[in-house]
C-alpha cells in the first residue's frame, strides 16, 4: 500500500512541530514582569537552588523582587536567585495550586468542544497501541493523526481528525470535526458536532455524528454524552457514553484522570449494555 500523500504531509508537519516544541526552551532569569501588570497573574518562580514557588509579583524594583505566594507569605528575592519566572494557567484553591487539566480537549477518547489553541498540542497514547499527535494550527483549528503501534500495521492503517471550534467562552464551547481512518484505498469515519457546557471543574459534553464509508453516509446518527467532575488538585472523574442504533448500541464508561502541568493518565472501564464484556481504558498524554 502507498500512503495517501494528502494525509502523510500534515502528519509529518505535525511531527516536525512537535520536535521543535519539545526542544529545551531558553529562559532568561532577569525577565521579571512588571508588578503592576502581574498582580492578577499566577507565576511559577524557579530559583537557582532548585526550589519552586507559585505566587503573584507585587513589587519589582532595583535588584529586589517581591512575591506573595499562594499560601499568602511575602517573599523577597534578589534577581540573581531567580532562575526563571513564567506565567501559569494554574489557579489557587484553598491555598493549594491546582494546575489546569492538560488534556481538556478530550474525554477518554471522544473530543470535547474546547480548542487546543494555536501552537499547542499533545502526544497521546490510547489503549497503549494507538498514538495520537495533535497540534493547534490556529486558536480554533487543530489536526490530529497517527498510526497503530502494531507490527505489519504501522503505516498501513492511518487515522486523522481535524477539529474546528466554532465558539468558546468560559462556560461553553461548540465544535465540528471529522474522525476518519483508512488503509489501502478504503476510508471510513464519522463527521460530528459537539458541545461542551460548564467550566474547568465540572462540565457536560454532548455530540451527534454520522458515520461514513467512502462517500456514502449513514442515515442513522450516533450520539455521545460525557462529563467531567474535578475532585482535587490533580484528579478528575470522567464518563463517556455512546448510543447507536442496532445491537450493542449502548456503550458506557467511567474512570478517573490523574494529571499535572503537562502529563495526564486515564484509568477507566467500559462495557456494552447488551454484552457481558468489559474492557479497560488506559491512556497517557503529554501536552506541549
Amino acid at each position: 500500500m502507498k500512503p495517501c500523500p494528502s494525509i502523510i504531509r500534515p502528519l509529518l508537519l505535525c511531527a516536525a512541530l512537535l520536535a521543535s516544541a519539545l526542544a529545551p526552551p531558553h529562559r532568561a532569569s532577569a525577565q521579571v514582569p512588571d508588578s503592576a501588570a502581574a498582580r492578577d497573574t499566577l507565576y511559577e518562580i524557579r530559583l537557582t537552588d532548585g526550589s519552586v514557588l507559585y505566587g503573584h509579583v507585587t513589587r519589582n524594583a532595583g535588584d529586589e523582587v517581591e512575591i506573595v505566594t499562594q499560601a499568602g507569605a511575602t517573599v523577597r528575592l534578589r534577581r540573581g536567585q531567580i532562575a526563571s519566572i513564567t506565567a501559569t494557567e494554574a489557579r489557587v484553591v484553598a491555598g493549594r495550586v491546582w494546575p489546569r487539566d492538560p488534556n481538556a480537549t478530550r474525554l477518554f477518547f471522544g473530543p470535547t468542544a474546547r480548542a487546543v489553541g494555536a501552537g499547542r498540542g499533545y502526544l497521546g497514547v490510547y489503549e497503549v497501541l494507538f498514538p495520537f499527535l495533535t497540534y493547534g494550527v490556529t486558536d480554533n483549528f487543530s489536526i490530529s493523526g497517527g498510526t497503530p503501534i502494531v507490527p505489519d500495521v504501522i503505516g498501513e492503517l492511518w487515522y486523522v481528525a481535524p477539529k474546528l471550534t466554532l465558539v468558546e467562552t468560559e462556560t461553553m464551547a461548540a465544535a465540528a470535526g471529522v474522525l476518519m481512518a483508512g488503509d489501502d484505498g478504503d476510508v471510513v469515519g464519522v463527521a460530528y458536532g459537539v458541545g461542551t457546557y460548564g467550566g474547568p471543574d465540572r462540565s457536560v459534553t454532548a455530540g451527534v455524528g454520522f458515520g461514513f464509508s467512502g462517500d456514502e453516509f449513514s442515515n442513522q446518527p450516533v450520539a455521545m454524552i460525557g462529563g467531567e467532575l474535578r475532585t482535587g488538585a490533580s484528579t478528575k472523574l470522567i464518563t463517556e457514553n455512546y448510543f447507536a442504533p442496532g445491537e450493542d448500541g449502548v456503550v458506557v464508561s467511567g474512570g478517573v484522570r490523574f494529571f499535572g502541568e503537562r502529563l495526564s493518565a486515564d484509568l477507566g472501564i467500559a462495557t456494552s449494555l447488551d454484552a457481558d464484556e468489559f474492557f479497560p481504558l488506559v491512556n497517557f498524554v503529554y501536552s506541549f
